[in-house]
């Protein structure tokens, strides 16, 4: 009898844990509004990676989570390239219930900012639509800005 009790106790606390949330992930978009001289193109392409990268990484080890990042057939799987609407079939189709988008935006040699909005992809409305800004243009400020906003989205982005 005692051991009924235990097991019934075990499973309603299994029943009481939340399920992790599915997050589809799209690449994210670059826009250079600093004005250089210079062609960077190369450096900041390859330092988008770099924060998409982190924020890959900073959001799988979530357990809150299952994070499925989207691949548009092999294109650049961005909200601007692939369009909202595909990214949200696409990621429904995944079995995700949220959609990640975002933009990097370079303001100036010390200044950018990450862009981002998860999207419930039940309701059509995003559970937050966030700005962040960072300082410099260099691989290490990128990582850093993409490790910090995995956290906000954590945070800040999804149901308790």
């Amino acid at each position: 009898m005692a051991s009924a009790g235990i097991v019934g106790g075990a499973a309603s606390g299994f029943a009481d844990a939340a399920e992790p949330v599915t997050l589809a992930t799209s690449g994210f978009d670059f826009r250079d509004t600093s004005g250089e001289a210079r062609d960077q193109r190369a450096e900041h392409a390859k330092r988008l990676k770099v924060l998409g990268t982190a924020l890959q990484e900073g959001l799988s080890t979530s357990a809150r989570m299952n994070v499925v990042p989207l691949t548009c057939g092999g294109g650049k799987c961005t909200a601007r390239t692939a369009g909202l609407e595909a990214l949200s079939v696409q990621a429904r189709e995944a079995g995700a219930r949220y959609l990640l988008v975002g933009e990097v935006q370079k303001m100036s040699t010390l200044v950018g900012g990450v862009k981002f909005a998860v999207l419930d992809l039940v309701s059509n409305k995003p559970t937050c639509d966030r700005f962040l800004s960072y300082r410099g243009d260099t691989d290490e400020a990128w990582r850093r800005a993409g490790a910090f906003a995995a956290q906000d989205i954590e945070k800040r982005c999804l149901p308790e």
